[in-house]
């Protein structure tokens, strides 16, 4: 525990934030400095983020984040994608709290594939801080109470199940 407060305290964050993150994410405590915490802090620090211990008090659990299944495809889908920068998510760090395929590409198809609103326009912490119908109301702009916006979901979804159904179940050998 000593160890994990100490490399807290040396990448900045505030002393005073420590309680309150122990006892929000006491998952934090067990993680492994040099497995889990540093390869996130060498990647946040890679993408331009300065005040890593801002970005960490503001998402504690992105210590424990995997830098090559969550942190590095959604920086990627960020810059190539939407082509953003650093910026936006030095501004809203829980971008990558958000699931990549159900929420983040998902939204941001249906502004650019549906409503033909290019991608560069629509912050990200626009896009996703709200609930699916409050992003469809008020971000997406659909008056019809975020009906086509599940519709689009829906469809998603559907056609996910329906190629797992169709597959055939491997038969177990005796």
């Amino acid at each position: 525990i000593k160890d994990v407060v100490e490399y807290l305290r040396s990448i900045e964050v505030d002393e005073e934030d420590l309680p309150s993150i122990f006892r929000s994410f006491p998952a934090t405590l067990m993680l492994d400095i040099e497995k889990d915490m540093v390869p996130v802090v060498d990647f946040i620090r890679g993408i331009g983020v300065r005040n890593i211990g801002r970005f960490v008090t503001r998402l504690p659990p992105v210590l424990g984040y995997s830098v090559e299944k969550d942190l590095q495809p959604k920086w990627d889908f960020l810059t190539e994608v939407c082509q953003f920068d650093y910026f936006e998510v030095a501004r809203f760090p829980a971008y990558f709290s958000y699931p990549l395929d159900r929420v983040i590409k998902l939204r941001y198809e249906y502004l650019r594939d549906c409503k033909g609103i290019p991608i560069q326009l629509a912050r990200v912490d626009d896009v996703l801080r709200f609930g699916d119908r409050e992003f469809a109301t008020e971000i997406a702009l659909d008056d019809d109470n975020g009906d086509a916006f599940a519709k689009f979901v829906e469809g998603r979804d559907f056609s996910f199940h329906s190629s797992r159904k169709n597959r055939r179940k491997p038969r177990r050998r005796h």
